[in-house]
């Protein structure tokens, strides 16, 4: 109940512009490798396979709140590990150098999420799986709350996803100026 309860207010307070953002440059390479490092020694997250692609060279910048971004991350990795499947559970972190942009993608090897729920996982209260049940847990929120975090930052987000097979969630950081 009190996790449902933080969800709403920050929900609330996003929806109302209300959350202080603290934007920065940062690299974000070293930035998604110390949080996938940090995920590989969660022990909640025992048994959970983690690895982060990106065959780039040197950094790259973007702008972005370190606080609010690991929201994001780890609302888009509980939500994998509330739906995973009996075996291992596999999450990927991958990152995609643009233009202007970056594109990072967290893909799973869960159950995957049938095409007519895929359009409305980022809706509030919204959830694919149609029991309800207290197995999964969860407010309907963590992404919805993802979202709108992601849109604070001047991105998008849009998920992927093929029924048994695993999820994609995708989202768009802007590079600093200096790297464009």
């Amino acid at each position: 109940m009190d996790h449902l309860i933080d969800d709403l207010f920050l929900f609330s307070k996003l929806d109302l512009k209300r959350v202080p953002f603290h934007f920065e440059n940062i690299d974000i390479v070293d930035y998604l490798t110390d949080c996938v490092d940090e995920l590989r020694y969660d022990p909640n997250l025992n048994g959970v396979k983690m690895n982060f692609l990106y065959d780039g060279k040197g950094p790259v910048t973007v702008v972005a709140d370190r606080e609010q971004l690991r929201r994001v991350i780890m609302n888009i990795v509980d939500n994998s590990i509330k739906y995973k499947r009996d075996k291992t559970l596999e999450i990927g972190f991958d990152l995609i150098v643009g233009e202007k942009d970056v594109t990072i993608a967290i893909c799973d090897n869960g159950p995957g999420i049938e095409r007519e729920a895929l359009q409305r996982i980022f809706e509030r209260f919204y959830r694919a799986e149609k029991s309800r049940n207290t197995e999964t847990g969860g407010s309907g929120l963590g992404l919805a709350i993802v979202k709108q975090i992601i849109e604070e930052h001047g991105g998008k987000v849009w998920a992927e996803s093929q029924a048994g097979k695993g999820t994609t969630i995708y989202f768009t950081l802007q590079k600093s100026k200096a790297m464009k």
